[in-house]
Order: C-alpha cells, then sequence, then structure tokens
C-alpha cells in the first residue's frame, strides 16, 4: 500500500513539473513597459553617448581621406567589451558576443539602443541586420503617425537622434525606400551636425562602439564621395 502511494505522489509531482516546464516554455517574451513618447529621442542620445563612454569613448576623425583613432577604447572581443556586445545581441535573440569577430554587430547595437531607448516594436523590428528593420520602416514610413520614416540621404540633413545608413561589401540598392532583403549595410546614430561637422555613433565600428567625426557641407548634407556609401537617412520622429 505503502509503495502504491508512494509511486502515485512522484506520478503527481512529475505531471506538476512537466506542466510547469511546459508553461514556462510557452510564456511570450517579457515586453518593456511603454515609454513616454516624449522621452524617446532623448534616451537614444543618452544611451547612445553612455555606451560609447562606456567602451573608452573610441573616436574615429575623417579629413581629407585620412583617418585618426583618439583614444582608442575597449575592443569587442575584450571582455568588457564583450560582455556588452552579448547583451545587443540578447536584445535580438542571437547567442552571440564580441569574442564571435566574424559577425557584424552593428545592427544589434542600433536595434538595442532603440529598444531601450523605448522605441515600440511595431515601428521599430529589432534584428542582427539593418535592413530587416529599414523594410518595415519603408512599409510603414507613409502613415501619418510614423515615428521613423526614410528620407534619401542626397537630400536630407540628418538631425541628432536620426539614423544614417551605408550600404556595405559592395552591395547596392536602387533608392533610398527600396532595399531588397539581406542587403549588408551599416547605420550609425547622429548626434551632432553643425557648423560643418557631423558626429555619430555606432557599434562595430573599429572594433567597438566608436563616435566617427567627418565633415560635411555648409548644408549638413552628408558627403556622397566620403568613408561611406551612404544612400539612406531614417528620421526619427519622436518630439
Amino acid at each position: 500500500m505503502k509503495a502504491a502511494v508512494g509511486l502515485w505522489r512522484r506520478m503527481c509531482l512529475v505531471a506538476v513539473l512537466g506542466s510547469v516546464l511546459a508553461a514556462c516554455a510557452t510564456q511570450p517574451t517579457v515586453r518593456r513597459p511603454p515609454v513616454d513618447p516624449a522621452l524617446v529621442k532623448g534616451n537614444i542620445l543618452r544611451l547612445a553617448d553612455a555606451e560609447w563612454n562606456a567602451f573608452g569613448g573610441q573616436t574615429v576623425y575623417l579629413d581629407g581621406g585620412r583617418e585618426r583613432i583618439d583614444p582608442v577604447g575597449t575592443w569587442e572581443d575584450e571582455r568588457r567589451g564583450a560582455a556588452r556586445v552579448a547583451a545587443y545581441w540578447r536584445s535580438v535573440e542571437e547567442d552571440w558576443s564580441g569574442y564571435d569577430c566574424d559577425k557584424p554587430w552593428s545592427a544589434a547595437f542600433i536595434s538595442w539602443l532603440m529598444l531601450e531607448a523605448g522605441a515600440s516594436p511595431e515601428s521599430f523590428a529589432p534584428s542582427g541586420l539593418h535592413a530587416d528593420y529599414l523594410r518595415l520602416i519603408a512599409r510603414n514610413g507613409t502613415e501619418p503617425a510614423a515615428r521613423f520614416v526614410l528620407r534619401d540621404a542626397r537630400l536630407y540633413s540628418p538631425r541628432p537622434g536620426d539614423l544614417i545608413c551605408a550600404t556595405r561589401a559592395g552591395a547596392r540598392i536602387a533608392a533610398y525606400y527600396d532595399i531588397p532583403d539581406g542587403t549588408p549595410m551599416h547605420c550609425d546614430v547622429v548626434v551632432f551636425n553643425e557648423g560643418g561637422r557631423l558626429e555619430s555613433i555606432g557599434g562595430n565600428v573599429r572594433n567597438s562602439v566608436s563616435k566617427t567625426v567627418r565633415q560635411v557641407g555648409p548644408d549638413g548634407l552628408l558627403p556622397m564621395t566620403g568613408d561611406r556609401p551612404w544612400a539612406v537617412v531614417v528620421e526619427v520622429r519622436y518630439p
């Protein structure tokens, strides 16, 4: 009798544990609480600056086709840097780190930045590929309440909080609003654009979160013959 009771108890315990594990496995991803839209753009700039400083403030100066890095900061494959890169990857549900030096993480950085700042996943789709969230913005950008809108980099002067995006690895796009799936790209967030000087912060720039300082025209437009083939500006319409 005792053996039968003990067996019954063990079976019940296994059933309960199985139910708990199944429930945990089916739990939806925890969503961040909504953020006041008036705070989002300020959060983008604050967080970008904080991550840049956390990586040692590495700064890339571009002038007349020459590049100078001063200071050199923490790199992706150093312990402090890799831990932060891993957090960026987790925001796009990928299990990589800065030690995986062959995995470009600039899109994961931008995705982490936007989500932490409070951008809604409906308007900004986090991804390890820039083309993914840019394609969503292209689809939704015509909505009157759109928070992100694609602009032609040749005609639109980016403002702090906007993203500047270029193709890479020899890729080309037919138009700024027509980005083929999987197009290799790179995007930075603009933090300053005045007096012919544009500063932007991006991930996986010279193996770090770096600020890049480049000269632009008096109109603030990106140079089309500069260090990158700029194609798209993402206007961030949060107040």
